[in-house]
């Protein structure tokens, strides 16, 4: 699994005093924390500074940069923050900005084609989010016909696919969508990785940590190879490690068995 850690987001307020007051030690410490708890990628989200943003993410993401060796996934929906965010960063970043919206498929792709980052397509275009899996794999097929004609040199491998997931406290059905999206996707797309975002199915319900659980150990069930979290939750380890064993990933029986011998959980 590769695990995209979701904790240096401003919209959290904590957070989000630190970008304001520079406050650098908060965000070096998130970052070591989450490369320590064995996260691939940090996610850098500055999206609530308004006119401050730009300069924000930059900051943060030289600061991570000095902190820990992890690549860093870039997130904003503003084409000038994010074309300062490639510059100062140093290597080769995922860019989650990518969508179907006719502004991303003529301003973000040419911003790929400059910085060649590694891309999160986000499958909704400028109707919205796709009500049927079919639709959804549509809006993916448009946009991965647009980037691969514009950037030849891309493969499967920098292109993760997103097909959104909503809020269950709106829309009850997002789970079930979202899981036959992804089979979908993996019969049409072979090849490219899933990401989902575990952040979003639990937004407004109580008991946030269970359903984040059910819902990751259904997501690796059905094939999503990419996750952005909190790689700080209670329980979040254990659940990636046994969504693995059962599922019989490569490598995971090894994994469980460690695991389960340095627990201290006697269950």
């Amino acid at each position: 699994m590769i695990i995209i850690g979701n904790l240096i987001n401003s919209c959290q307020k904590k957070i989000e005093e630190a970008f304001l007051q520079r406050q650098d030690e908060i965000i070096r410490q998130l970052a070591l924390d989450q490369k320590k708890a064995g996260c691939s990628y940090l996610n850098v989200f500055a999206g609530t500074l308004g006119e401050k943003e730009k300069e924000g993410l930059a900051w943060a993401i030289s600061l991570i940069q000095e902190q820990v060796d992890l690549p860093v996934s870039i997130n904003s929906f503003r084409l000038e923050v994010l074309s300062e965010a490639l510059k100062v960063y140093r290597g080769r970043a995922l860019l989650n900005a990518l969508s179907g919206k006719k502004d991303d498929l003529e301003e973000i792709i040419p911003l790929i084609y400059q910085f060649r980052p590694k891309v999160v397509v986000s499958c909704l275009d400028d109707d919205g989010l796709p009500d049927t899996p079919a639709k959804t794999v549509e809006i993916a097929d448009k946009i991965l016909n647009r980037l691969f004609a514009t950037v030849p040199d891309l493969s499967s491998e920098d292109v993760y696919l997103e097909p959104v997931i909503q809020p269950l406290s709106l829309f009850p059905q997002s789970a079930s969508l979202f899981l036959q999206s992804v089979l979908m996707i993996r019969k049409r797309f072979p090849g490219f990785k899933i990401i989902a975002n575990l952040e979003n199915v639990s937004y407004g319900l109580p008991k946030k940590k269970y359903i984040n659980h059910a819902f990751l150990s259904n997501v690796i069930g059905h094939g999503v190879e990419v996750i952005i979290a909190d790689p700080l939750q209670p329980e979040f380890w254990p659940v990636v490690i046994i969504s693995e064993f059962i599922n019989d990933h490569p490598g995971a029986s090894e994994k469980f068995q460690a695991w389960a011998k340095s627990s201290s959980d006697e269950g």
